[in-house]
């Protein structure tokens, strides 16, 4: 409905299609410039910092949510730093992490941990608080060590939540690497648009904001279907 009102828009000159061109031109565009032209490489290079950003990211959640779930003195501790790094705009710490690691991917994957590891922390937290206490006492009465309850207890009840908190986390990529990439990169989608906007490449440029969407939801829906066949199998 909007794709077709934008559309309708365009081509009665109700709009400039100088800058804001029908979706049909941009799909148009699309495929010359995945296939001939930068964008593929730029999808990559994006989808490569957010791999390695949401990697870092789970090397700071997953450890730092079982040890406040396990010691729960901690929480007095751990709660008032995850409020500190939630209330700092990422971007505001941009340049800062621009002279910290220099242009480049290294930044880009900088500001994504910084994005991506609060929401994972907090889900799988949450997760693991609303676990049943009576399975951990079931599995523990079965001679069950810390360690078993934990791989058969605790992370398949607290999976869900874990994956709720990835999503969130990877949407939180994608905004922090086309910042990133915009401000202090030579490659990358963020960086094609601004390149893009700037030699008044309209159309190509939200050809690429259509690449960004699409890659976006794709990794969205992965990360939802996987959830859903495991809340299946919980629930069956």
């Amino acid at each position: 409905m909007a794709g077709g009102c934008w559309e309708a828009a365009a081509r009665l000159g109700l709009v400039d299609s100088t800058y804001l061109p029908p979706p049909s031109a941009v799909f148009r565009a699309l495929p010359g410039l995945l296939i001939h032209g930068p964008l593929a490489g730029d999808l990559l290079a994006s989808l490569i910092a957010i791999t390695y950003g949401v990697v870092l990211a789970h090397l700071v959640s997953l450890p730092l949510a079982a040890a406040t779930f396990r010691f729960k003195w901690l929480r007095e501790f751990i709660s008032p730093l995850v409020e500190l790094v939630r209330g700092i705009a990422p971007l505001a710490l941009l340049p800062a992490f621009l002279l910290l690691f220099g242009i480049g991917r290294a930044s880009a994957v900088a500001i994504i941990v910084w994005c991506a590891w609060v929401p994972i922390f907090l889900n799988l937290l949450e997760g693991l608080d609303a676990v049943d206490p009576t399975l951990v006492r079931s599995a523990r009465a079965t001679g069950a060590g810390r360690l078993k309850v934990a791989t058969s207890v605790l992370v398949p009840a607290s999976m869900g939540h874990y994956l709720t908190g990835l999503r969130l986390a990877i949407g939180s990529a994608w905004l922090a690497v086309v910042a990133a990439e915009m401000l202090g990169s030579n490659s990358g989608l963020g960086f094609r648009i601004l390149e893009w906007s700037q030699v008044f490449r309209i159309t190509d440029m939200y050809a690429a904001i259509v690449v960004i969407g699409a890659a976006g939801l794709i990794m969205n829906s992965i990360v939802a279907a996987t959830q859903r066949r495991l809340l299946r199998w919980r629930s069956a």
